[in-house]
């Protein structure tokens, strides 16, 4: 494998992965790729049939390949954002124990998430803000998962995250 790490941004929309993302990519001068960002491929090819949660594991295989194609080809780090919850949950198993740092964005104020869902400037389109909420309970509520760091992003501006995110990632990069 590489020495390169991949930097998933997780939590729930409206927790700012999308701007702490773009801020740690600018930071970085690396790779970002919002899983979003993958083309459906039922879009690009209306005639073959294939079920959702196939289509959802296909497109999260590519951008692992993506991933570690950059890493291999000298970048030290490769920023993934707005994975669904159960593809965060197979990272140990696509990157190894090592090949990754999970940053969990979660608020304690359902109030600022709804807020930000509702009034988003970004071009995100996405306005469940229901759904939003049980995400954010759901992470919460569960043990933290393998390399995860956890960061209440209620109480902080983007900046200070990705300036955090920023910091820890090159601590992890000088003790390997």
């Amino acid at each position: 494998m590489n020495n390169g790490k991949v930097i998933v941004i997780h939590g729930a929309p409206g927790s700012g992965k999308t701007t702490v993302g773009g801020l740690l990519h600018e930071k970085l001068k690396c790779p970002w790729f919002e899983f979003g960002w993958i083309p459906e491929f039922r879009n690009l090819n209306p005639h073959t049939e294939i079920p959702y949660a196939q289509e959802e594991q296909l497109s999260f295989s590519s951008l692992a390949l993506v991933a570690n194609n950059y890493l291999a080809h000298g970048f030290e780090h490769v920023i993934l954002t707005d994975l669904p919850d159960r593809l965060v949950k197979t990272l140990p198993e696509v990157y190894g124990k090592d090949g990754y740092a999970l940053f969990m964005l979660y608020s304690e104020d359902d109030e600022i998430i709804k807020n930000r869902i509702l009034t988003r400037t970004n071009g995100n389109l996405y306005k469940d803000w229901e759904a939003a909420l049980e995400l954010n309970r759901v992470i919460k509520e569960r043990l933290p998962l393998a390399h995860e760091m956890r960061i209440r992003s209620d109480q902080m501006s983007a900046e200070a995250i990705a300036e955090m995110i920023y910091e820890v990632t090159m601590q992890i990069g000088r003790a390997s």
